[in-house]
């Protein structure tokens, strides 16, 4: 019944447009679009030099190669023909092997004769045949006369978009075979399946090939469209075919920070704004690492001298300032290196889970992930590393080991930085046996917490707080107390410089407070701050004079917490057995959104609702004290503006409402502080020039 109806319709259709399933309109897509598809996909590759030659006619054996290369059976093609396929196509000629897949196939026909003519130009009959038998539409299908059927069938499918042949006797060129090809993907199969799905790709949604299902195997890149960014492609953009979110686009629709991704070998650019998953998709082309010690240079994918510039440890450097055993890391199409110098040295104290699958290593009581092969093979059953060896870890760009280096018996490890604790724990010997130590447990400049293993008889000896150095070597471990050692001068702008010293670009700062609280901070958080005083407990140069260590003494303020006080009250109670009385002051506060009911007893803090500013000392409150108003302040950027003067906000600053008849703060969002006409006040702890910030903005609601 099916092939009766077909042969009615196919009848009928040599009068008027046939109603068969039909692929999409094709006819707006670009010709270069058609090009690289039909290329990337090895239907119409070209010569050596990429020519399509689309002028130039096309033979019968030439429309057969073309006819097996869009077809499922490309793979399948035999490398010789063995027989000849036909009495004039020899089997020892370079088109006999396709000639043969297609016969078998049932793609082609000889004449009546039994002659192929494999040298003779192809007509628009005979290839809109072979294509519409590629479609499924096989001869005894279709019984109107050959090739009324078959160029019926060749134009409801939509297979002549763009083609320049018009009746069955005109000759193809190259240029037509590209336009039927290409609408030969975009068609439907007798069936009605999309034929483009037989050779892995998709139509989008207006029925043209999907072009990011047909390149994205074969994509370079990612690189954010920031910066000189076109010096980064392998060709010119005066002809690239520009693609965005999967849409034909133009390059002036390309925005700042998309993400660009490129083909090797055809002037092709896609672009994408999707900024949810930019960031993992840049981390995951950044390639590496390497070792910076003997030819590291050789085992990059382009030369020193390609190199467009150089991040170490987050700041901007130059292939000078890489050091020996720094950890290099690299984007090969943005020719950049990313180099991280961060090392820890200590004493093995465990591997995990275990040996046979190492995942982790602590030293000196911190435990690092291994983010390396070569670093999980050091520490595996397989390498020469075991608990109890002296090692030096190289840290990566994720913070975990990339690499690893024994200590020389004779290398000294020196660290400074406060006493949080003296402590005693638990470790494992090389044999899995446990044992109890000693350790004394250091917040370094750094600011990250490390234990060594020290044989304290005196809990005196070392106070919490105090700055000591520690110094371990072969597996020992001293511990000693610095004195003062002062420094002033005012921080310049770049935070380079401390007045007349360098700071070295690795200089680690602490900040502390009390015995119990440090904080490490960037060199730039003391852009502008004047040091005097007791306000530099510690500081170290190294070998070049500059300052690589800075102990601060509560400089900066963040160590503390910052919020409202909504209530405080204060009342005076007897003392269990005396006769006297005790003040016994609650406060209650938000911090950040958090609220906290704060008893304090003995002693009455002199505040008021408002802004304030809480600092602990461990569990102990030292301080709270409410921050200092700047009234009728505006916003601009990272400042408060008052009046001439500008005020830097803390990198965290909290905002909040404040509703004058209820008396009520809410935690609120910068939009939301500055979106009504409310009369905003900032609130800050000290002078930016003593290393104070803007801690709080409140925007008053009448």
């Amino acid at each position: 019944m099916k092939k009766r109806v077909v042969t009615l319709l196919l009848t009928a259709a040599l009068a008027l447009p046939l109603a068969l399933p039909a692929g999409a309109e094709v006819a707006d897509v670009p010709q270069a679009e058609k090009a690289a598809v039909l290329r990337e996909l090895e239907i119409m590759v070209g010569d050596q030099s990429g020519d399509l030659a689309l002028d130039r006619p096309v033979s019968r054996a030439e429309f057969t190669k073309l006819l097996v290369a869009a077809s499922p059976y490309r793979d399948a093609v035999p490398e010789a023909a063995g027989t000849d396929p036909y009495p004039d196509v020899s089997h020892t000629s370079w088109y006999a092997p396709y000639v043969r897949a297609a016969v078998d196939a049932g793609l082609v026909k000889g004449d009546l004769a039994g002659w192929f003519h494999p040298e003779a130009q192809i007509t628009l009959a005979e290839g809109a045949t072979m294509a519409v038998r590629l479609l499924g539409w096989s001869d005894d299908l279709l019984t109107a006369p050959w090739p009324a059927g078959q160029l019926a069938v060749y134009r409801s499918a939509d297979l002549d978009q763009g083609v320049s042949a018009q009746s069955g006797d005109d000759l193809l060129t190259r240029q037509d075979c590209l336009h039927i090809f290409y609408d030969l993907l975009c068609a439907n199969t007798a069936s009605g399946a999309p034929y483009a799905a037989t050779l892995g790709c998709a139509l989008n949604s207006d029925g043209e090939v999907d072009v990011n299902s047909v390149f994205h195997a074969d994509l370079e890149g990612p690189i954010p469209l920031t910066g000189n960014w076109s010096a980064q492609l392998p060709f010119s953009l005066s002809q690239a075919l520009v693609f965005r979110d999967g849409e034909r686009a133009q390059l002036s629709e390309l925005r700042d920070w998309d993400l660009l991704y490129w083909l090797e070998d055809q002037p092709i650019l896609f672009a994408t704004s999707d900024g949810q998953s930019a960031m993992g998709q840049l981390t995951a082309s950044v390639e590496g690492p390497v070792v910076a010690q003997g030819d590291w240079q050789s085992q990059l994918p382009f030369p020193l001298t390609q190199v467009t510039s150089v991040t170490r440890n987050g700041a901007a450097a130059g292939l000078g300032d890489i050091a020996a055993q720094d950890v290099v890391y690299w984007s090969k199409y943005a020719k950049a290196l990313y180099v991280y110098a961060r090392t820890v040295s200590g004493t093995v104290e465990a591997v995990s889970p275990s040996l046979a699958a190492p995942a982790a290593v602590t030293v000196a009581g911190v435990t690092y992930s291994l983010e390396t092969f070569e670093a999980q093979y050091a520490f595996s059953d397989l390498g020469d590393f075991r608990v109890g060896d002296q090692v030096r870890l190289l840290l990566g760009r994720t913070g975990g080991v990339a690499a690893v280096r024994a200590l020389d018996a004779q290398e000294v490890i020196s660290r400074v930085g406060v006493v949080s604790s003296l402590e005693s724990r638990t470790y494992t010997d090389r044999n899995g046996d446990p044992y109890a130590a000693k350790v004394v447990v250091l917040t370094a400049a750094d600011g990250l917490s490390y234990a060594y293993p020290y044989p304290w008889r005196d809990v005196d000896d070392f106070d919490p707080g105090v700055v000591v150095e520690v110094r371990s070597q072969n597996g020992q471990t001293t511990v000693q107390r610095l004195g003062r050692n002062a420094v002033s001068g005012t921080v310049n702008a770049a935070a380079t410089r401390l007045g007349a010293l360098a700071l070295s670009p690795d200089v680690e700062i602490l900040d502390t407070y009390g015995e119990h609280t440090a904080k490490a901070v960037p060199p730039s958080r003391l852009a502008g701050v004047e040091l005097t005083g007791d306000m530099v407990r510690w500081y170290a140069t190294d070998s070049a004079g500059a300052i690589s260590t800075l102990i601060l003494n509560d400089v900066t303020g963040d160590c503390h917490s910052y919020g409202v006080v909504t209530d405080a009250e204060s009342v005076s109670v007897p003392a269990t057995g005396l006769g006297t009385m005790t003040t016994q002051s609650v406060y209650t506060l938000d911090l950040a959104g958090r609220q906290q009911v704060l008893p304090v007893s003995g002693k009455r803090f002199p505040v008021v609702e408002g802004p304030v500013c809480l600092a602990m000392d461990g569990q102990e409150v030292r301080e709270l004290h409410n921050l200092t108003r700047l009234a009728g302040v505006t916003l601009d950027g990272r400042y408060a503006l008052s009046g001439d003067s500008r005020w830097p906000l803390a990198d965290n600053v909290l905002y909040y409402t404040y509703n004058t008849r209820s008396r009520t703060y809410t935690l609120a969002s910068r939009e939301q502080v500055t979106a009504g006409d409310a009369t905003l006040s900032a609130w800050y702890d000290t002078r930016p020039t003593a290393g104070g910030r803007v801690r709080v903005i409140l925007a008053e609601e009448k």
